[in-house]
């Protein structure tokens, strides 16, 4: 069962008791004394998203005060930095707020764990605020999850997309590779391997499930098989390995007596079969 804690802002990570007794109450702080969060763990601010927000603040005001904790003579944000970002496009002078008594540790993990309870934060985002909250405060993965309200497989899942190479992220971020495809190639340990395989989605366009059932077929045989094919010569192996890494996909030879045999091979997309068919007309062959 996935734990319920989405939109329910701070209130779900600590007792609201508690919570109350280290704020202040709402009020009017000048827009020049308030500085962003440097924990904050969204990277980017849908332009799109910040129009309607804006539109939305100029109609109706900000109805829900942001969170601030005192520092010096200013004011560091805890929660609600696009609300501030678009009271600054309307040029106002002030924004309500909230001041809560927090540590530099506290105002971290209520910046990360707020955020990280939004739906709308990039996979690479969460996965980051993910990694903060473990290395920074020693959590658990499971500690994770229910400070978030997710399943503890959500968060793993989550990290293992760290692993990716940063040309691969940078075509999750651009949105070219979906979610799915991304934690599909985070499997692969090999940073030549993500960044031709990703080429390749993109290219020919393959659904996560097509990409799951082309990777697993790269593999190569199941161990069954393999106790079958040691038998196999090894000029025909690595034959097999030779038209499998040229034509970037599955590959088998088959040998039937000493001169006779067969080759075949796997597609899985009409495109993928003319990409194929198209190496071998490079190559020469008609």
């Amino acid at each position: 069962m996935t734990k319920k804690a989405l939109g329910r802002g701070l209130d779900a990570l600590i007792p609201k008791k508690a919570l109350d007794e280290k704020k202040g109450s709402a009020q009017q702080i000048p827009l020049s004394k308030i500085k962003p969060n440097p924990f904050q763990p969204r990277k980017t601010f849908r332009p799109e998203d910040l129009q309607e927000l804006t539109q939305s603040i100029k109609e109706k005001g900000v109805l829900q005060p942001i969170m601030v904790r005192k520092k010096g003579d200013s004011w560091e944000i805890i929660a609600g930095e696009r609300r501030f970002r678009a009271s600054q496009k309307l040029g106002l002078l002030t924004v309500p707020a909230i001041e809560v008594q927090a540590s530099d540790v506290e105002a971290l993990e209520l910046a990360l764990i707020e955020n990280l309870q939004r739906t709308d934060l990039s996979v690479l985002e969460e996965a980051e605020g993910y990694q903060r909250l473990q290395e920074e405060f020693n959590m658990t993965q499971e500690q994770i999850a229910i400070k978030v309200g997710k399943d503890r497989a959500t968060v793993a899942n989550a990290l293992r997309l760290l692993k990716l190479t940063p040309e691969v992220k940078n075509l999750v971020a651009s949105g070219k590779l979906t979610a799915g495809h991304a934690r599909v190639l985070a499997a692969l340990t090999n940073p030549l391997d993500q960044r031709k395989w990703a080429e390749r989605i993109i290219r020919d366009g393959f659904s996560v499930r097509e990409t799951e059932k082309w990777l697993q077929d790269q593999k190569g045989p199941t161990k069954k098989t393999k106790s079958s094919l040691k038998a196999k010569d090894a000029n025909v192996l690595k034959l097999e390995e030779g038209l499998r890494h040229w034509l970037g996909t599955k590959v088998s030879v088959r040998t039937a007596g000493r001169q006779r045999g067969s080759i075949s091979f796997e597609y899985y997309s009409l495109d993928d079969l003319d990409r194929i068919l198209n190496l071998f007309r490079k190559a020469g062959y008609r």
